[in-house]
């Protein structure tokens, strides 16, 4: 016959196997709430990176589109109404041959400057300057923000 155990010991056996399903439990409720923390911050990631990519082709397809614009060959900032409203477009005619294109993303003020040079040719077309690619305004304060039209800001 098998010796019977105290009811205090018993007690003592179902407590231990309460707790350890306890300490699962909090384990795997720490983990569900890291886990979770890590997918919100990778989605944030995620989206900041697509609106930068969104911002970056808005300005780059701004820059795309002034290329076969017929500039006017005044010097000084020109600024043409776009056809889309996702950018927008300035032309800083430095001389009768050269300028800087300046690309803008609505949404988030991305600016993309690229050199441009225009030919006795066909004087009102602007071609890329090689290695004409620059993410911050090449000129001075002054010319960069102060002289452009009232519908254009920083």
């Amino acid at each position: 016959m098998k010796p019977q155990l105290p009811p205090y010991v018993l007690m003592q056996q179902g407590n231990v196997t309460l707790l350890a399903v306890l300490v699962v439990t909090l384990l795997a409720s720490t983990l569900l709430r890291a886990t979770s923390h890590s997918l919100r911050y990778g989605a944030q990631q995620v989206n900041d990176e697509k609106q930068y990519l969104q911002a970056f082709y808005q300005a780059q397809s701004a820059l795309a589109w002034g290329l076969p614009y017929p500039w006017p060959a005044a010097q000084g900032w020109h600024c043409p109404v776009s056809p889309s409203p996702t950018f927008s477009l300035c032309l800083w005619r430095e001389t009768d041959t050269e300028g800087w294109l300046r690309g803008r993303s609505q949404k988030s003020e991305w600016l993309l400057w690229q050199r441009v040079t225009f030919s006795k040719d066909v004087p009102h077309a602007a071609r890329r300057h090689p290695q004409g690619w620059i993410d911050e305004c090449p000129l001075s304060p002054e010319q960069c923000y102060r002289q452009l039209p009232r519908n254009e800001s920083r």
